[in-house]
């Protein structure tokens, strides 16, 4: 009995320490970023003996508000009023927000009120109004039709505004309520188009009203359709098609009553319709692709091949065909070499034709039917397709087909032809393959030129880091000699010079605007810094120093998202050359380590911290608000389903798809996963990535096929198109991050 009433004791101590330790990852996500991000910063400004006063006490104060804590928020605020006028429409709107929080709207309405003792902007004006119209929408004293008149107010006034949307979804709703239906559906209509859809509540709403309104024209019905079918809704996207095409039959013109012509002849074949011929085409394309999504496969062909039989042979159509034709490509391949055939006569250097060559091509590749492949790949080459994305790499996979053959010499011949091209990511991997080449033929000095050219020209790519890597295993530098990309140790000072230096501007940004955002973020009124960095943004976006400067700054304000957005601007901007040797702050800028104590603690020693921070960077850049377009959330970019396994995994009760955008709750779940990833392909991470990016299937297939290979020709076989760049890019952080950080910390 005693040893029972131990071990519950441990059990029980155990819960309340996990509880201590998991608490944060149950703060809602919505209540994330200000309860732990903001707070948890300002609650150091607060405490730092080292800052003014007054910097403290609003620091205090935003800490109250972030938190929840709004009495006493309340009143910090009321007395900090009156020691700072120039922070007082700023006060004000933090006191009404308070109000409005606390469901206090008369008195919200009176701090709004009192505005009129203070200079106020036009931004100031739209943020009050909108405050004073979400007041009206939660006063249970207001009829609906006041809420309707309290939205339509804020519409007028600011129609365009980032808040209108959600106002006119709102204005929309008690439109409904007070009978106005005609008027509801409008702007739900409205409200869709704008991609504002809070739980499918707005397309239940014109569901809603289409049955119970009065009848609606075709031309009603088809634009509803379109935004239904643009939301990756193939079921009913299809229903309303045909309900659409049903509609128009009964309204259209009868056919014998239409005098055929040699100009009209095809309206005349085509079945009976009041459409003009363009939106009947948008109409059957889009019953197409319906069908396709619905897995209606032999449907989905059939109706293409009414378009392109009976209307006419646009190329988009005819590859769509050929894509469902290789479903079953043994039993279709004469249909498929016909419509081949017909896609290369109608649209010879189109993009639907490039990527038709470069699918054979691969295709013929994998099967080690090497002629053919190179046959394709030598007509996806031609100048007269640009730069098409996949005419970019057809020289390359020759090189890599000669390569295979071990045809050494063909291949180095191949890969310094396709290393002059100008398009960065090919011709980086052509010099790496070059230099494969070389090494094979035993001349090792155009080898080591080729690894070193590599990596002068594109120094924090993947290819670059596979060339270190190879000039070290093949004993062609001294280890010292070999330049890693760990950045050039620089003072502050120096760094902004060595920038400013890069940009073709000369001059600096305003450096009043900068102090006033890093201002209003230490005294905590984080949204309106943000507001005002916009303002300065559209004038300087393109400038390096600016965008170094405000993204350090946001991410020392644990505004992670809007921090990165601002460093991969940079990274497109500068010359990637000069980052060989740019200063390691700049680097450690593009690489950063958010959450670092939290993904450190996580991965331990099962997992490199640094492979974390690569896989994070590529999926989410950083937003832990941010979803995919199909489904998945957050930082490290987690399917609700394989979010809601891992959490059975880990214990974890009443998990709810939106818990994935809680940052410390995904990034567990998100290391759990790699974790078991790693341990399920024998830290094999190329397949951990192919995993994670295509799912299990896929990648076990590459796994198998790519047994006994080396890993360059591994990753260039993986067939997926996005996976096979995902894979390289997210290696490539990787690799890169380990240079920069490891040992530093």
């Amino acid at each position: 009995m005693f040893r029972l009433k131990i071990i519950s004791f441990l059990v029980f101590l155990f819960s309340v320490f996990s509880f201590s330790q998991d608490s944060l990852e149950q703060v809602s996500p919505e209540k994330f970023q200000n309860q732990i991000l903001r707070s948890e910063r300002l609650k150091k400004i607060a405490a730092d003996s080292s800052r003014s006063k007054e910097q403290r006490e609003f620091a205090n104060a935003a800490v109250l508000y972030y938190s929840g804590k709004f009495d006493e928020a309340s009143k910090q605020y009321e007395s900090l009023l009156t020691q700072n006028d120039s922070l007082a429409g700023n006060i004000l709107l933090r006191l009404a927000e308070i109000h409005l929080q606390s469901k206090n709207f008369t008195e919200l309405r009176k701090t709004l009120f009192r505005a009129g003792n203070f200079l106020t902007t036009a931004s100031w004006e739209r943020k009050a109004l909108y405050l004073r119209t979400k007041a009206s929408l939660l006063d249970s004293t207001l009829s609906e039709s006041d809420k309707v008149d309290s939205t339509a107010l804020f519409l007028n006034h600011f129609p365009k505004s980032s808040e209108a949307t959600e106002i006119r979804f709102q204005y929309a709703k008690y439109s409904e309520a007070i009978g106005n239906k005609k008027q509801a559906k409008k702007a739900y209509l409205r409200v869709l188009a704008a991609g504002y859809n809070p739980e499918d509540s707005t397309f239940n709403a014109v569901r809603r009203l289409r049955t119970d309104s009065e009848e609606e024209t075709v031309e009603e019905k088809w634009a509803y359709t379109q935004i239904v079918c643009k939301n990756g809704k193939p079921e009913e996207c299809l229903s309303l098609i045909d309900s659409v095409l049903a509609l128009d039959s009964l309204n259209a013109m009868p056919k014998d009553s239409i005098l055929e012509t040699a100009e009209d002849s095809l309206l005349f074949r085509l079945p009976p319709s009041h459409f003009d011929l363009e939106t009947r085409k948008k109409i059957w394309e889009k019953r197409a692709v319906a069908l396709r999504g619905a897995g209606k496969t032999e449907e989905s062909y059939k109706q293409f091949r009414f378009l392109i039989d009976s209307v006419e042979t646009k190329a988009l159509w005819i590859q769509s065909s050929i894509k469902l034709l290789r479903k079953d490509e043994e039993k279709n391949s004469k249909e498929i070499a016909k419509l081949d055939s017909l896609l290369e006569e109608i649209n010879k250097f189109g993009n639907e034709n490039a990527n038709n060559l470069w699918l054979r091509g691969f295709e013929f590749e994998q099967k080690k039917k090497y002629k053919q492949a190179i046959e394709c790949y030598k007509k996806l080459n031609h100048a007269k397709f640009k730069s098409n994305k996949k005419r970019q790499w057809a020289l390359f996979r020759i090189g890599l087909i000669y390569l295979k053959q071990n045809n050494y010499e063909q291949a180095a011949k191949t890969f310094e032809e396709a290393s002059k091209l100008p398009f960065t990511w090919s011709a980086s991997g052509a010099r790496m393959f070059l230099g494969d080449s070389y090494l094979a033929l035993g001349n090792d000095s155009l080898a080591r030129k080729a690894y070193l050219d590599c990596i002068k020209d594109f120094p924090l790519g993947y290819y670059a880091h596979r060339s270190r890597e190879k000039l070290l295993s093949a004993n062609l530098l001294p280890k010292e000699n070999i330049p890693l990309a760990k950045g050039t140790p620089l003072s502050e000072k120096e760094t902004l010079q060595w920038i400013q230096k890069q940009q073709k501007r000369p001059g600096s940004f305003s450096n009043t605007t900068f102090l006033n955002v890093q201002k209003l973020l230490d005294y905590g009124f984080v949204e309106n810094a943000l507001e005002l960095f916009q303002t300065d943004y559209a004038k300087n976006s393109k400038r390096l120093d600016f965008l170094y400067a405000y993204g350090n700054l946001f991410l020392e304000a644990n505004e992670v998202a809007q921090a990165y957005r601002l460093a991969r601007a940079f990274q497109n901007r500068i010359d990637r050359k000069v980052l060989a040797d740019a200063p390691v702050s700049v680097l450690r800028f593009l690489y950063p380590l958010p959450y670092k104590e939290r993904v450190f603690e996580k991965a331990g020693s099962a997992i490199d911290p640094y492979f974390v921070y690569s896989v994070m960077r590529q999926e989410s850049i950083f937003d832990f608000q941010i979803t995919s377009p199909v489904g998945a959330r957050g930082l490290l970019q987690i399917m609700p389903a394989t979010g809601k396994t891992l959490a059975e995994l880990e214990g974890i009760q009443n998990f709810e798809p939106d818990n994935l955008y809680n940052a410390y709750l995904n990034i567990r779940l998100g290391i759990r996963y790699l974790i078991d990833l790693k341990q399920e392909y024998n830290n094999d991470y190329m397949y951990v990535l192919g995993n994670y990016n295509a799912g299990p299937k896929p990648a076990k297939r590459w796994q198998k096929a790519g047994e006994g290979l080396s890993w360059d020709l591994r990753a260039e076989d993986i067939s997926y198109w996005e996976t096979r760049d995902y894979v390289k890019r997210v290696m490539g952080n990787y690799w890169i991050y380990q240079e920069i950080w490891k040992g530093s910390l």
